[in-house]
């Protein structure tokens, strides 16, 4: 049973510790880590990986404006070409 005890007392200085800054600041907000929606980071230039791929395969399917039949699409695995 002090085994028990113990545990529950360690889990509970973990979580408090862990949420110290969402427990104890007035506006209680839970810090933003999405790249794409974090205010710090687009300020210094970093975007988000998935947003800057989609937004360069939208501008190369405009430049290209061909149609890719990805049914009939090979991949070539031969690596003695490069």
């Amino acid at each position: 049973m002090e085994i028990f005890i113990v545990s529950i007392v360690i889990v509970a200085f973990a979580f408090v510790g862990l949420g110290f800054n969402i427990f104890f600041r007035k506006d209680g907000k839970f810090p933003e880590t999405e790249v794409g929606t974090n205010r710090h980071m687009r300020e210094l230039g970093i975007r988000c990986t998935r947003c800057d791929e989609m937004r360069n395969y939208r501008e190369l399917k405009r430049k290209s404006n061909k149609k890719v039949n990805y049914s009939t699409l090979k991949i070539d695995l031969n690596l003695n070409n490069y």
